[in-house]
């Protein structure tokens, strides 16, 4: 699903952040991202994303080289990838809304978005709180709906970045069981965050990121 070689990235001002990463992620593989809030993981995440272009290095992400897409089929990678941000936050719809406007926003005719939306939440459990204003949510929901988000339009791969932040411990153990129940058949997922790793939440491989470099969990 995933291959990066020889990636670099510096700022503006030439401070080096990611330095000569090599990646691979297999299709159907949960892996967990450790580092700092400065380590450069929702960096990384948003280079696969095909939401930040490659300063130098390669990025292949399901068979694409990222790096020498042009803009149409840089959005036809990004409609393969479900993201859920650091700091998400929903709009000021229900809960429902939310999943379906993202949809017909994507293409999606009603009665095709109606079905994704209904799949979206029933997988992420909140299909009876369909109806509930989004900011009235509990922390614990509101992580479910960014994820419902993500996975409404069924994507190849899953970005995920710091989802347990707040969240009391037992809380973060149902989203990390959350994560393990989607991570079947063809979907990649990988899971950034400062850590520690919440229990239940049982991953292929975990990596580091140190430095700018990828070193063993």
């Amino acid at each position: 699903m995933i291959q990066v070689s020889e990636l670099h990235f510096s700022t503006e001002d030439g401070v080096k952040v990611l330095d000569d990463i090599h990646l691979r992620v297999d299709q159907g593989e949960l892996m967990v991202i450790l580092g700092s809030a400065t380590s450069g993981k929702s960096l990384l995440l948003g280079l696969l994303g095909a939401q930040i272009s490659p300063q130098r290095g390669q990025i292949l992400v399901h068979g694409r080289n990222v790096a020498r897409l042009g803009a149409n089929k840089v959005l036809a990678l990004r409609q393969k990838i479900g993201v859920y941000p650091q700091g998400f936050v929903p709009l000021p719809r229900t809960v429902h809304d939310n999943v379906a406007f993202k949809l017909r926003a994507m293409g999606n005719y009603r009665e095709q978005a109606e079905e994704k939306v209904l799949y979206a939440l029933e997988t992420t459990s909140l299909i009876r709180q369909q109806r509930t204003d989004a900011l009235e949510l509990s922390s614990i929901d509101r992580v479910r709906l960014g994820i419902a988000l993500a996975i409404c339009h069924d994507p190849l791969l899953l970005l995920i970045d710091e989802p347990f932040e707040g969240l009391a411990e037992d809380e973060k153990t149902e989203i990390a069981r959350l994560l393990c129940r989607m991570n079947t058949g063809h979907l990649s997922i990988l899971v950034a965050t400062r850590g520690p790793v919440p229990a239940g939440l049982q991953a292929s491989r975990r990596i580091r990121l140190v430095d700018g470099m990828v070193k063993g969990a």
